[in-house]
């Protein structure tokens, strides 16, 4: 009886506290990166520099979260951190009710890269949205990693997100 209980708990605590993971690596692009189980995810043939998407699928028909994130590599030869990320603020400061709500610097798997977490309106149907992005530079290329949500949601889904940009490796 002992024995049940006890692998009870433990299913119980990895459910309410954890969020399942699989690696996805790219050999061409030269990262991997975590995904959350059950997470629809692969590469959009129509935007080139976006080499990974994914998106958590709705558990309803009433459930009209679209968490996602997504990971862009654009050149950016003679560039470093700091220029790509002011020209990262620059271009998305435009958005409708733009707002820097956090940012700050991390060490992600001995890399260095700068964060910030925004909020803006979306420009289709009018919803604030907030997103959490990561921005990195190596070889010549920024790395620009966007975690997306509705902003009434962020908090709690801002968790997983963090996983998701701990988990980013690159390996070029």
């Amino acid at each position: 009886m002992r024995q049940v209980l006890f692998i009870f708990l433990f299913f119980c605590t990895t459910f309410v506290n954890g969020q399942s993971f699989q690696n996805y690596k790219d050999t061409v692009n030269h990262f991997s990166i975590n995904v959350p189980t059950g997470w629809r995810y692969g590469i959009p043939k129509n935007q080139p520099t976006i080499k990974f998407v994914a998106y958590r699928i709705p558990s309803s028909p009433t459930d009209t979260v679209r968490d996602n994130f997504n990971l862009n590599i654009i050149e950016t030869p003679k560039m470093n951190l700091n220029d790509t990320y002011l020209k990262i603020l620059k271009s998305i400061g435009e958005a409708k009710n733009f707002k820097i709500l956090d940012n700050g610097k991390a060490q992600i798997n001995g890399r260095k890269f700068k964060w910030l977490i925004e909020s803006h309106q979306n420009g289709i149907n009018r919803i604030q949205m907030h997103n959490y992005v990561f921005v990195t530079y190596q070889n010549d290329k920024t790395y620009i990693l966007t975690m997306v949500t509705f902003s009434k949601n962020f908090e709690t889904i801002k968790p997983t997100f963090t996983q998701i940009a701990n988990s980013l490796k690159l390996t070029e």
